[in-house]
């Protein structure tokens, strides 16, 4: 008999088959039958409906209970007025009751909705088209299980965003923002003492661990831990059998996992310890002097990179150090830490080019020796042959299994010889109620926008960063494919997949395999290798693939050990892979031949250690391979200045290994803080040096500066604006190219001529204003010239703040980073502008009351100061006949109207003559100041006036009325800065220097960054165009950055990373890019490839367009 659906003939046999599939798979359910003339369904509308929020049902295993979103938080969606449907389940660890309760719709389509989410990967069948789509894809990497769904993914121009990816900023490497947390620790470490106390029962030992299940079986991760603090109390009271003690426990690192499995095992009777103690602790119990009280706890352990590895030569160890240069570093805790372990618990992060916690051979080694004290790892990581000698997974049904040092051999059977491992990789979904809500939380915040939108039918422009300006930055970091092709980030996917599932991998089992094999199966001889990385552009020079041609054709093999992808296209990218050929004669020509499609590619090749005796397959020590012969030297830079700016300079220079630093500042402890703060502090080298000095004429100074200069390939100038010039004409004398951060002064722009006859670059204004303004103003110019538009109005407006939660401690809403005098000054700063075709100039006393309200993003009331010579910019952008052109400074509203009133009572002038001012009050010099002492004919009038706070006040209303300024805001202003008391003058001020008191009133901890507070920078570029076909529009670009608290600063950032970016494309490209002379950033040779550079590290100007009548 028959059975007929949708076109497709299925016999009695194959339904029953294909019932028990979709029972087993979860998509099948009671309600759902299989009829003879079952109507086909429709097709689902493609891109679903915007506010429509799917969540799909689990169904890779049995055990994966966990759900992307709980209850709770569909009922939040729900009252923000979004539909969630979600498919029914009853395996999930909510019920479905439970989330119709709150306001989900239980649907098994989910066409309907425009974002569907999950937690582990959808069958590539079951993606439904044009939707977006959010799960742990696993494609990131190329791995092969994934690639069909990747396919799918484009073939159905699916929107696919990967948990994996959502991190600060949206930019590859930061912290991740949505992920299980610690959860894979909890129950890791439950799990292992449940696996502990059968092993020690098969030793011949009972224990209060016998009584501790898995995670999974208790229904909330409060019972377990209560299960765990049972047996922690029988510990306590009746102790653990000597033979067991000291019960040592290491963990290794201190990300979250760790965190977690330490959090479950301090829930037994503990002490913490270093690891340094523990040799001590296991000699005292050979020596059988263990304390009874040893038997009643256990010692924990926390093993960092210091316990791991140390110095191959013999240095100070340098954690910063170790992570840029791994090579340098050999390890210990297979001696220093394993042998005086019971148990070791893994949850530290590694890399294939980070040495190896320990491996089969130190447990065979200690073995042998007797140190075999080891009786249990458990590795939460799950790296296969990773950190530690992990060989297989295990499951949750069969966590655990035992390893035979002596044999090498793995056994299921507790009750067999060796060490316990476990390591299950899945293990948030043993307690799936606390993980998914913890899950929830971080991913609530994404879920609103997310479901307002439709997926795209068409890809992103190549440049792009994926995803619509509405989207937030760490969301459109983790878009893997949108519009039926890869996003920016993601276009090296291809060639990695190439090179992973390629000929070159294979030719460990084909060619080599057979080429080269000995009699008995093996190689004649151990091969020669070498461990190589390639920095640069390598996918996009297909270099990658290249390398792996060249491998195979000369019948070696290739293993990959680290792959770090450019944070953009503009980014470089690193790969370290190792290469064994038959012998060295073979394996020095195919290192040669890397080199020349290294070159050709304009990529660095560098052997990670060079000169190291290389083993070969059978640990035997081969001879060392040939150096790769014109491999990279290092880029030296010199870095004038150690202050706020250098550390994200310094640190995104550092990224790059071939760049060794010199920085240069008059005090050299700087330089050492500078150093301990960044990855790869060990190729900074400090120098003391006094530029003002050298610009004084000192000959000694001179001649350091000059020598300094000379043995460098690049200078950037953090130091004082005054002191460039110096440093300008040293770089054009040796020939080296300069970046700087500042204005170009007229002495610089004199230089010019010289710099291009040397063939010099100098770059200058490369920081936030000047520098990004910049770049981001001359894209929209020139996006607006070449669609034949008309500029006929440019704003340019910029703002260094306090954030909005540090602005309230002050009047002015304004911070000090250092002395308030040089603000007080520039806000009596002529100014020139061009407004509808008129110059209007504004006399610097008039500056303050030249102050307009503005109102950014519908959030930040500020005023708006015109920032001196805007027509001199207007030349440089090319819109010298624009009618309007204006560059203004932000400040927060009021800080105009209370700087005003000062200006009003004369607090702002530089100087003012004073016959006698000794022992005067505060309130005492504002009455003179004011004038009261000519108004009633003579200083003792004004003396009597200071005496007489109501008159004081009187009369200063009456001043400021008169001016034209607000008497409230005045007069309040003037209370807190303390005038109005009889207090004395701030020490150190002299009284005929109005402005220079003013400066020392303002120099108070409310106008100084507290720990903790942030700052802000705010851009804001407005361009008004007359299309071509006569509509009128205005271009909106917008940035707005905050500053990390107690960390890096916006301001900090934005320059510095302008600058380095800037610094590293002139170091990576040939002279005739940019060409020589003293240039601004104003290009598109610029523009094009920083602004995309910047937004990677999430800098990032939001634009957007609005029609004009």
């Amino acid at each position: 008999m028959l059975l007929f659906r949708s076109g497709r003939a299925f016999t009695r046999q194959s339904l029953t088959c294909f019932e028990a599939n979709s029972v087993l798979s979860g998509r099948w359910h009671a309600s759902q039958r299989v009829r003879a003339h079952m109507p086909r369904q429709k097709a689902p509308s493609a891109g679903g409906k915007p506010g429509v929020l799917g969540v799909r049902r689990e169904d890779k295993n049995k055990w994966e209970r966990r759900v992307p979103v709980a209850p709770r938080h569909v009922e939040a969606l729900v009252s923000q007025g979004l539909r969630v449907l979600i498919q029914p389940c009853t395996r999930r660890v909510f019920t479905d009751a439970e989330y119709e309760e709150a306001g989900a719709e239980l649907r098994e389509d989910l066409s309907e909705a425009s974002t569907i989410i999950a937690v582990k990967e959808v069958p590539p069948e079951l993606l439904l088209p044009g939707r977006n789509w959010v799960f742990f894809s696993h494609t990131i990497k190329a791995q092969p299980a994934g690639m069909p769904l990747l396919d799918a993914a484009i073939e159905k121009k699916v929107r696919l965003v990967d948990y994996e990816c959502i991190t600060e900023r949206g930019a590859r490497g930061n912290p991740r923002l949505v992920a299980f947390g610690a959860f894979a620790g909890y129950a890791g470490a439950i799990d292992f003492l449940r696996g502990l106390g059968e092993r020690f029962l098969a030793l011949g030992f009972s224990t209060p661990l016998l009584h501790i299940g898995s995670a999974f079986m208790y229904p909330t991760l409060d019972e377990a831990k209560r299960a765990v603090s049972l047996a922690g109390e029988a510990i306590r009271k009746h102790g653990l059998p000597k033979a067991l003690c000291p019960f040592t426990a290491v963990f290794t690192g201190t990300g979250n996992v760790s965190r977690g499995a330490l959090e479950i095992f301090q829930l037994l009777p503990h002490e913490i310890v270093d690891p340094g103690a523990l040799p001590e602790l296991c000699e005292r119990a050979d020596r059988g002097q263990l304390a009874k009280e040893d038997c009643h706890k256990l010692y924990l352990s926390i093993a960092t990179t210091e316990h791991m590895v140390r110095r191959s030569d013999g240095g100070p160890f340098d954690k910063l150090g170790y992570y840029a240069q791994p090579e340098l570093y050999e390890p210990i805790f297979q001696d220093a830490v394993l042998p005086y372990s019971t148990v070791i618990l893994n949850g530290m992060y590694w890399e294939a080019r980070f040495p190896r916690l320990f491996t089969r051979e130190d447990l065979h080694r200690h073995v042998v020796s007797g140190h075999d004290k080891l009786l249990g790892v458990c590795d939460i990581t799950c790296d296969a042959d990773g950190s530690v000698p992990t060989s297989q997974f295990s499951s949750i049904e069969q966590p655990f299994y035992v390893l035979n040092a002596l044999t090498d051999k793995i056994s299921l059977s507790l009750d067999e010889a060796g060490v316990l491992f476990h390591a299950v990789d899945h293990l948030p979904s043993e307690l799936p109620r606390e993980a998914s809500e913890h899950f929830g939380d971080c991913l609530l915040p994404f879920l609103p926008v997310l479901a307002s939108e439709l997926a795209p039918t068409e890809p992103s422009s190549s440049d792009r960063m994926a995803g619509s300006e509405n989207l937030p930055m760490p969301i459109r970091g983790a878009i893997i494919t949108e519009g039926g092709a890869l996003a920016r980030d993601f276009r090296y996917i291809p060639q990695l997949r190439e090179l992973s599932q390629g000929e070159a991998v294979q030719a460990e089992v084909e060619a080599v395999h057979v080429a080269q094999q000995g009699a008995h199966g093996t190689w004649g001889a151990p091969p020669a290798c070498c461990t190589l990385e390639l920095t640069g552009h390598i996918f996009d020079s297909r270099l990658i693939n290249r390398v792996a041609d060249l491998i195979e054709e000369d019948q070696g093999r290739l293993q990959i050990l680290a792959l770090d992808v450019g944070r953009s296209v503009g980014d470089q990218s690193f790969f370290s892979f190792l290469v064994m050929a038959h012998s060295e004669e073979r394996l020095g020509a195919l290192v040669g031949k890397i080199q020349v499609a290294a070159d050709e590619a304009k990529s660095t090749l560098r052997h990670a250690d060079p000169g190291a005796l290389q083993r070969g397959a059978d640990g035997s020590q081969a001879a060392p391979s040939a150096e790769v012969a014109a491999g990279a030297s290092p880029r030296k830079v010199l870095v004038l200045g150690a202050g706020y700016v250098a550390h994200p300079l310094v640190e995104r220079l550092l990224r790059r290994p071939e760049n060794a630093l010199t920085v240069a500042s008059l005090y050299e402890s700087e330089v050492e803080a500078l150093r301990q703060r960044v990855a790869g502090g060990n190729r900074v080298k400090a120098e003391s040096i006094d530029l003002a000095a050298a610009e004084a004429g000192s000959r000694a100074a001179q001649e350091k500066m000059s020598a300094l200069v000379q043995e460098s390939d690049l200078v950037i100038s953090l130091a004082p604006a005054q002191l460039h010039v110096g440093v300008a004409k040293l770089a054009i004398q040796h020939g080296v190219p300069m970046v700087t951060a500042s204005y170009v002064s007229p002495e610089m722009h004199a230089l010019s001529e010289d710099a291009e006859k040397a063939g010099v670059l100098i770059l200058n204004e490369v920081g936030l204003d000047p520098g990004i303004d910049h770049l981001s103003a001359m894209k929209m110019i020139d996006a607006a010239k070449d669609a034949g538009s008309e500029v006929l109005r440019f704003s340019s407006l910029c703002g260094g703040l306090p954030a909005p939660e540090a602005a309230g401690s002050n009047p002015i809403g304004y911070k000090f980073s250092w002395s308030p005098r040089g603000v007080l000054v520039a806000s009596r700063n002529p100014a020139r502008y061009r407004e509808d075709g008129r110059l209007r100039e504004i006399q610097g006393e008039d500056l303050l009351r030249s102050g307009r309200p503005i109102t950014i993003n519908n959030a930040f009331a500020l005023d708006v100061l015109p920032n001196r010579d805007s027509t001199s910019f207007a030349e440089l952008y090319g819109l010298a006949d624009a009618p309007t052109f204006f560059r203004g400074t932000l400040r927060y509203r009021g800080f105009c109207e209370r700087m005003l009133a000062l200006s009003h009572l004369g607090l702002l002038d530089a100087g003012r003559s004073f016959e006698s001012y000794e022992g005067w009050s505060r309130r005492r010099w504002l009455a003179q100041l004011l004038g009261a002492g000519d108004a009633v004919k003579g200083a003792e009038a004004a003396e009597a006036l200071a005496e007489q706070p109501a008159l004081l006040v009187a009369a200063l209303r009456a001043r400021l009325v008169a001016s034209g300024s607000d008497p409230e805001a005045g007069l309040e202003f003037l209370a807190w800065l303390g005038l109005l008391e009889e207090a004395p003058l701030p020490d150190g001020s002299a009284a005929d220097r109005p402005l220079d008191v003013t400066a020392l009133l303002l120099q108070r901890p409310e106008t100084a960054f507290q720990p903790g507070e942030r700052d802000m920078v705010i851009m804001r570029h407005e361009l008004d165009v007359r299309r071509r076909e006569g509509g009128m529009e205005r271009h909106v670009s917008t940035l707005v950055e905050y500053g990390q608290p107690n960390g890096t600063t916006a301001m900090a950032k934005t320059v510095g990373l302008t600058a380095a970016i800037c610094a590293q494309l002139v170091l990576d490209s040939p002279k005739e890019r940019f060409g020589a002379g003293v240039q601004r950033p104003l290009r598109p040779a610029w523009y094009e490839p920083v602004l995309p550079l910047l937004e990677a590290e999430g800098i990032r100007l939001s634009e957007h367009v609005e029609p004009l009548a």
